[in-house]
């Protein structure tokens, strides 16, 4: 009876703390909606009150929420924000003093992706000198290349700071990468247009140790090589309907290589812009199919159709 009084106990405690952490989230929402009202400020300065200590705090936290709303509107509508922060390393670089570059990413309505870029001036006495400390931008983003062109660095032969563009900067980096994801994005829909397994997502890629484009090679095997036992499923395909078994991309969704059930296999070009500007497809046999190439030219979004027939 002791043990289960107890546990009937823990259960009223365990209710009661899930009760008090939704009656608070309920009060911040509406605190929120309450600071955020447009007249309030208006209303707190004209009306008299028996304390003007609590109508300056009531301001105070009025003008907070207002400021945070701003922050809110300009990181949902720029994309590109930044921030100050403090390296902890007591030999850091000008103490420590950190300038974050903060980029969202937004595909169809949803924020899909944050990422940062570190600056610090490696001259203190120049403050407008800034380099790259830290970043997590994915290797396949020319960064490097975007800062020598952007954030140019002092030379030991020149006397002064050349020019640097941070504004240029992050905006060139965050049109990379939303192109990026929108090219990652146009690959899941083709793989789903193709009736074939949704794309892994990006931690089971980065788990991936065999290289992108591996399975490529398998799809340009000559006659004269024996298939082993694992081929047996693409000989079988041969004489049945011709259909995309595959479709895959590079890390940087630059190259895309698809596969049909026949043995015929393409590659095709993408440019930052989602375009295929050409490709090359080769029967098993290594006959190039000519027709196939110049239907593959076009907008990547509709590469199954056109390849297809459809």
């Amino acid at each position: 009876m002791a043990t289960m009084e107890m546990e009937d106990i823990d259960n009223q405690i365990r209710d009661l703390r899930t009760r008090i952490s939704h009656l608070q989230a309920h009060r911040a929402n509406l605190t929120t909606a309450l600071l955020s009202a447009p007249h309030l400020p208006t209303r707190l300065q004209q009306r008299p009150v028996s304390k003007p200590i609590h109508a300056k705090k009531a301001l105070k936290a009025v003008q907070k929420q207002q400021a945070r709303n701003v922050k809110n509107i300009y990181r949902a509508c720029a994309g590109v924000t930044a921030y100050k922060v403090k390296d902890p390393d007591p030999n850091a670089v000008d103490g420590g003093n950190i300038l974050g570059v903060r980029i969202e990413v937004e595909i169809d309505g949803h924020f899909v992706e944050t990422y940062h870029v570190l600056l610090h001036r490696p001259n203190p006495k120049n403050k407008i000198g800034l380099k790259v400390h830290k970043h997590t931008i994915p290797t396949c983003i020319p960064l490097l290349q975007l800062a020598k062109t952007h954030l140019p660095q002092m030379t030991r032969d020149s006397s002064t700071m050349p020019e640097q563009n941070i504004t240029k900067f992050a905006q060139k980096l965050r049109k990379e990468l939303v192109s990026w994801h929108l090219r990652r994005t146009a690959i899941g829909q083709l793989r789903v247009e193709a009736g074939l397994p949704a794309p892994v997502s990006n931690k089971e890629e980065e788990t991936k140790t065999a290289p992108a484009m591996g399975k490529v090679l398998n799809a340009f095997i000559s006659d004269d090589e024996d298939e082993s036992d694992e081929d047996e499923p693409r000989r079988r395909g041969r004489a049945g309907p011709n259909k995309i078994v595959d479709i895959e991309a590079d890390e940087s969704v630059r190259e895309i290589t698809v596969t049909w059930s026949n043995g015929r296999a393409g590659r095709m070009v993408v440019t930052k812009d989602g375009e295929v500007e050409r490709g090359v497809v080769r029967t098993v046999d290594g006959t190039r199919v000519t027709e196939m190439e110049r239907k593959a030219v076009g907008r990547i979004e509709g590469l199954v159709a056109r390849l297809m027939g459809n």
